[in-house]
């Protein structure tokens, strides 16, 4: 499991720009385990890089501020060299494939802009610190589970901003390619608040743009940049919470079909493609097909804005000749996580609000797992310190706080 169901929306509002630290710094303040991102560059560019991580104050608000420290490595890639080690490194399929497609958007942006007409090098974007903003936002995302990114205006910011081409208006070139159909605005100090980077990693996760939609907000997170500059902070806010209506509502269908030609061996590649597309959730059961053949029955749950497209993922990907779907109505309990520091480092505890106004509890297993690897602390014995350490705080089951 996740920190956030899939019906969960994260709100970028990129009031002061935005670029690949800040997202960083912002998905780290909603929760992010450091390690994922630290683990997923390491796969790719293996000891060259580090993250520091710090608390700051930008404009006297707090921020969480993630600067990529070079160890190591070349200084200079080109664009077919960093797509390459991307798609070669041992990372989930989505992670890979969304952050080739920022570091192609970014080659695209750079060839359009400068006359090319094709990708090109990425000049002082071609350094690990941009494969450490990609995949490290990537991989943030991915482990997250948020299906669903929106975002608002982008403050593009105002002046000059120097270049290996020379001194370039802002935004830069390769940013105004890459904001194309984007709403975009500049207000506050005379710099360069939104970078290439920010840009193309909007251009690949945001799937909407416009004022903060209504929603059950439950979290505000804020990715500080390097410079605390005047008169607006340099933050970016991340909103996470339930889109409103949807904790009783029917906004969900659900598709079925049976399948008695399908190698088990696909299944689990089959699920993980549904949920890569969008699905809430995938279940596969045995059961007895026509003719008496001993089938699977696939049931995946979408919400209901997204039926028609899920239809045909399932047939794309299943291979089944037809469905069946039908409304369902859902009773979804408020949830949240509460984080706990162990000595051995934070667990995160999944909790939910039963009808009896009682809470009920249980770690995250991925943190588990990952203390227990570092540790050799059995993962049970580890389970039980951390719950041990969250009772001491929140009680054992009691009413709502």
């Amino acid at each position: 499991m996740k920190d956030m169901s899939d019906d969960r929306i994260l709100y970028i509002d990129p009031f002061s720009g935005i670029s690949g630290d800040m997202f960083l710094g912002g998905l780290l303040s909603l929760g992010l385990p450091s390690g994922v991102m630290e683990a997923a560059v390491e796969a790719v560019i293996p000891g060259e890089i580090r993250y520091d991580i710090s608390d700051v104050l930008r404009g006297g608000l707090a921020g969480k501020r993630c600067e990529v420290i070079i160890e190591s490595g070349p200084a200079r890639r080109s664009l077919e060299e960093m797509i390459t080690l991307v798609r070669e490194a041992h990372l989930p399929d989505e992670v890979r494939s969304r952050s080739a497609g920022v570091l192609e958007s970014l080659g695209k942006a750079e060839g359009s802009a400068h006359g090319s007409g094709k990708a090109i090098h990425l000049h002082e974007l071609g350094g690990q610190d941009t494969i450490a903003d990609v995949v490290g936002v990537m991989a943030g995302v991915h482990h997250l589970g948020v299906k669903r990114i929106l975002s608002g205006p982008v403050n593009v910011g105002s002046g000059f901003v120097d270049t290996e081409h020379g001194t370039m208006p802002v935004p830069a070139p390769a940013t105004a390619c890459l904001l194309e159909g984007v709403p975009v605005f500049s207000r506050g100090p005379s710099v360069e608040l939104t970078t290439p980077t920010g840009a193309a990693l909007l251009r690949e996760l945001v799937s909407e743009y416009g004022s903060l939609p209504p929603m059950s907000l439950e979290t505000i997170a804020t990715g500080a940049g390097g410079r605390d500059n005047p008169g607006l902070p340099n933050l970016l806010r991340i909103f996470s919470g339930r889109p409103m209506g949807t904790s009783h509502g029917s906004g969900s269908v659900m598709i079925e079909c049976g399948l008695d030609d399908v190698s088990p061996e696909y299944l689990a590649p089959l699920t993980g493609e549904l949920h890569d597309a969008g699905a809430m959730e995938v279940h596969v059961i045995s059961a007895y097909t026509k003719k008496g053949r001993v089938g699977v029955l696939l049931r995946v749950l979408v919400p209901s804005e997204d039926k028609e497209r899920m239809l045909d993922a399932v047939l794309e990907r299943s291979g089944s000749a037809g469905l069946r779907y039908w409304d369902v109505a859902r009773k979804i309990l408020h949830r949240e996580v509460i984080r706990v520091d162990t000595p051995h480092g934070e667990v995160r505890i999944k909790r939910w609000l039963l009808p009896s106004g009682r809470w009920r509890a249980k770690p995250e297993f991925e943190d588990i797992n990952a203390i227990s690897i570092r540790t050799g602390i059995p993962p049970e014995e580890m389970r039980e310190r951390a719950m041990a350490l969250y009772y001491l705080e929140h009680g054992n089951g009691q009413k709502k706080d």
